[in-house]
């Protein structure tokens, strides 16, 4: 493993073993630091891998809707079901189910479509962005923070271990800070960009490519909802859970995960305890890829419910981008 590139890397975190017809079993689970649960983009990039391959070459993945349902653990494999749905002349269905101990812990449905030329085109416009290359990584910027004396022993230690990810994503951000980033974070505009790629080369399979997205797209989404609040994990008041509920994707062209791909990322609502927010992945040269959704859970500690019943702390609302 030391020998591999990142890419190869990340690539291996989304690899199935075959255990029997249209089962597969991970051979890996990230625990994020402080999580309780493994990382849900990492379960939703291995149930679409275990999709695509029970599904003939020439079909392409344009939709994926999935629900966690119940927390995975980090030392226990998990074994995905794939259930064939329907196999059509134009469209594929699959449903996945991944367990754990025998409890059904995700389902995921994926649709696949043959290839069609279609007579109606249009995207929403890439917004104009620095170019990758002039930005410092998101892991250089973590060691910047590492060398602040003024850090709290807390987010040291979270900095610390964010280093030591097995899977890393070459993350290139500049015109706002996910909440984690910084111990003090300001309130902003619940909108964030930054470019990724996986590092290395990563196989040709257009699949491959796309459960590396899957798995890139549960990086920063649900965060966003939590940028109108400046709070998180370090903060007073704080954040005490965030978790995924449900995770949609669509796949318009085919991409490289291994070239930098912009993400732009927005959340319109949060209410009831959760948040929503949204996505869409563009290529370098301006198309639009993919397109995603995610609300989760977002539960704050006690003094967070007393405060958001004053009255000096309104609902903040803000105008759409489009």
């Amino acid at each position: 493993m030391a020998t591999e590139s990142l890419g190869s890397l990340l690539e291996h975190s989304i690899d199935l073993e075959e255990i029997d017809i249209n089962t597969y079993r991970s051979k890996s689970q990230y625990l994020p630091p402080g999580a309780r649960s493994v990382f849900g983009g990492q379960v939703v990039g291995q149930s679409l891998a275990a999709a695509s391959k029970t599904v003939p070459k020439g079909y392409q993945i344009h939709s994926l809707h999935s629900y966690f349902l119940l927390g995975g653990q980090g030392s226990i494999p998990i074994v995905y079901e794939v259930e064939r749905i329907r196999d059509g002349k134009s469209y594929i269905t699959r449903r996945v189910s991944a367990r754990q101990k025998g409890r059904r812990i995700f389902t995921c449905t994926c649709s696949y479509q043959a290839p069609v030329t279609s007579l109606l085109v249009h995207q929403y416009l890439m917004p104009t962005v620095p170019e990758p290359e002039s930005l410092s990584s998101l892991e250089d910027l973590y060691k910047q923070w590492l060398d602040n004396p003024n850090i709290s022993r807390q987010y040291r230690q979270f900095l610390e271990i964010k280093l030591e990810m097995p899977f890393k994503v070459d993350v290139r951000r500049f015109d706002a800070m996910h909440p984690f980033d910084v111990w003090d974070p300001s309130k902003q505009e619940p909108i964030q960009r930054m470019w990724m790629r996986a590092d290395g080369e990563v196989s040709p399979d257009l699949a491959v490519h796309q459960s590396i997205a899957a798995y890139c797209s549960d990086y920063f989404v649900l965060f966003t909802a939590l940028m109108p609040h400046g709070i998180n994990p370090f903060t007073t008041p704080r954040l005490t859970m965030i978790a995924s509920l449900d995770h949609s994707m669509w796949f318009h062209e085919p991409f490289r995960a291994d070239e930098w791909l912009l993400y732009e990322l927005e959340s319109p609502r949060s209410v009831g305890g959760r948040g929503l927010a949204f996505g869409r992945i563009f290529t370098r040269d301006g198309r639009m890829v993919v397109s995603f959704a995610q609300e989760g859970l977002i539960r704050m500690s006690e003094d967070a419910l007393t405060a958001s019943d004053s009255e000096e702390n309104p609902a903040k609302s803000y105008k759409p981008r489009l």
